[in-house]
């Protein structure tokens, strides 16, 4: 998707439901009706967006939303918990199970992350793409923004429900692969992987 006319501004909360429309028919639990489901991925794509100047969209040239992408650096937070608790309560408290499972799983994964990490390593801790060919644009796009700005190794976390297989294809290294023990199913491991790739 190489245009020149494609913008790269800052993420525009209002932008919000075009990455639900994306990722709820992907990440919904199997509970609750359709507007649980839209909450609880709302919740895990709040969980990956921190208080930072690292939240990105991709626009073409007539604004119309293509994709977006979010980084963390060691010790920015984020304040999806504020929003969860105002949210929820709309909710059974055994719907929201599912919820605390996710963010459970995602502070381990971050966390663990953070600690590979270096003062100047940043994460990329979400980028989805409303069009295809926009993901690949809009990462790289700010990876060489990143590495202007002099930040050297990009990490990120991902895990088997995802398209892992695709870092490697992109000059990503695996620096870890593991087994999530509350996801696995029997016979089945849910594995995890944190991979790295140089900025500079």
């Amino acid at each position: 998707m190489k245009n020149n006319n494609l913008i790269l501004k800052p993420f525009d909360f209002q932008n919000l439901p075009f990455l639900l429309d994306v990722v709820v028919p992907l990440w919904s639990p199997s509970l609750g009706d359709e507007f649980f489901k839209r909450f609880n991925v709302e919740y895990i794509i709040r969980n990956n967006i921190w208080e930072n100047d690292f939240r990105f969209e991709l626009l073409d040239e007539n604004q119309k939303f293509l994709a977006a992408a979010f980084f963390a650096r060691k010790g920015d937070e984020c304040n999806a918990q504020n929003w969860f608790l105002n949210e929820s309560k709309r909710f059974p408290l055994d719907f929201l199970v599912a919820s605390k499972m996710s963010k459970t799983f995602l502070d381990f994964m971050d966390e663990k992350t953070f600690a590979l990490m270096n003062d100047d390593d940043i994460k990329l801790s979400l980028f989805i793409s409303k069009e295809r060919g926009a993901g690949c644009e809009i990462l790289e796009r700010t990876l060489k923004m990143l590495s202007a700005q002099g930040w050297k190794n990009l990490f990120l976390w991902t895990d088997c429900e995802c398209n892992w297989q695709w870092y490697f294809k992109h000059g990503f290294t695996l620096v870890c692969e593991d087994v999530y023990k509350p996801f696995c199913r029997e016979n089945e491991d849910y594995k995890t992987y944190i991979f790295k790739r140089k900025l500079m």
